[in-house]
């Protein structure tokens, strides 16, 4: 099996003051059952777990998870709307996942699901560890939405072939 390389991010995702502690998770996904998919997945769950629970600042609020699911729809990924209704009442402040397609391939769910998270009181953000993007951070609006419509349409690339 191979090793995973638990990263911590550079700069700080959420800003906390003195002896505030924020509740993150991550969400992770794979879409197909194939077996490096499968090990990619095992990776994700384990490096996220790991980083969550070494960070002083951060309170660990689970893994979401769906595996061997298409991210074209939110429709049947369970533990993703399981995340977003904790999100709702305000038991997690931060999602960490792996890139922008791994949160959605619909750039009308992921647009959607991140300006509906970031309207909450107290607002809740997503990162994206590959790009370094916060959703916090409106500045990050443009790229993640042209990477959101990257992530589409090679979903649909890979359908009609």
């Amino acid at each position: 099996m191979a090793t995973t390389e638990v990263r911590q991010p550079k700069q700080r995702i959420l800003k906390t003051q003195d002896n505030e502690r924020h509740n993150v998770c991550a969400y992770c996904r794979v879409s197909t059952e194939e077996d490096n998919q499968a090990s990619s997945y095992e990776l994700q769950v384990q490096n996220y777990t790991k980083m969550i629970q070494e960070n002083p600042d951060w309170e660990f609020a689970g893994i979401f998870a769906d595996e061997g699911i298409s991210g074209t729809s939110v429709l049947h990924r369970e533990h993703f709307l399981e995340m977003i209704e904790k999100c709702k009442a305000g038991e997690i402040d931060l999602i960490i996942t792996k890139q922008v397609s791994r949160f959605a391939r619909n750039v009308l769910d992921s647009l959607n699901y991140i300006f509906m998270l970031r309207k909450l009181n107290p607002p809740v953000g997503v990162y994206f560890e590959t790009e370094k993007l916060n959703t916090l951070d409106r500045s990050s609006d443009m790229v993640i939405t042209v990477l959101s419509l990257v992530a589409q349409s090679e979903s649909e690339q890979k359908s009609n072939s």
